[in-house]
């Protein structure tokens, strides 16, 4: 057995492995995952309803009430048409 290797198996399983010799497996002893998520020191907090409606322009709550309103004149004409 090389040297490269018996101390891989002192790392691995705290004691050399002979060439002969069975090892144990051994689970391993550090924390696989992380409880936080990655790259996020601090989470920040999500925006209220009112500061996403404070965040819109008063131009665009008048086009798309306009938008809205020509749409829904389109779907009556329609329906009263037929």
């Amino acid at each position: 057995m090389t040297p490269s290797r018996r101390m891989e198996g002192v790392r691995a399983y705290d004691r050399a492995a002979d060439a002969f010799g069975v090892v144990a497996w051994k689970a391993p002893s550090s924390q696989r995952f992380e409880s936080r998520p990655a790259n996020d020191a601090a989470p920040a907090p999500e925006p209220t309803f009112t500061e996403m409606a404070r965040a819109i322009p008063g131009w665009a709550v008048v086009v798309g009430g306009g938008v809205v309103a020509a749409l829904m004149g389109v779907l009556l004409g329609g329906a009263l048409q037929i």
